[in-house]
């Protein structure tokens, strides 16, 4: 009867630890996705101020691999004033495109010199964030 409580555990083993493993990489993308999510979604208790766009570009994502296709992202730069000081920031707009073209046309609903509102944290204003349309 001992003889095959051996075989029987490292039976056990390598269905155990495959899928104790899989448990935790599951757990960590849907760690990884709701830090994603956080990040760009506006804090609980930030402050909404009224912004001017000073300009925007099209920037290019650095390539891991020359193979890889580019992806362009729309950059808003914006001003801000928060109880007097003035503040500025930069952020991408909506998501990276694979096309130059499409991203222009996004960045072109922020003209320069038009309004938009931004969000800041009030313990540090220099930090701000555009709201998701």
């Amino acid at each position: 009867m001992s003889g095959m409580f051996g075989p029987l555990l490292v039976g056990l083993l390598f269905i155990l630890v495959p899928v104790l493993v899989l448990i935790g990489v599951i757990t960590l993308l849907r760690k990884n996705k709701t830090g994603m999510r956080r990040i760009t979604s506006i804090p609980a208790g930030w402050h909404a101020a009224k912004a001017r766009v000073t300009g925007g570009n099209v920037e290019e994502a650095i390539r891991t691999r020359v193979e890889d296709d580019p992806f362009y992202y729309p950059m808003v730069a914006f001003e801000y004033t928060v109880e007097g000081r003035a503040y500025t920031g930069s952020q991408g707009v909506e998501r990276p495109y694979n096309y130059a073209g499409r991203a222009k046309k996004t960045l072109a609903q922020y003209p320069v010199g038009s309004e938009i509102v931004v969000y800041y944290n009030p313990e540090r204003p220099a930090d701000a964030r555009l709201p998701k349309k």
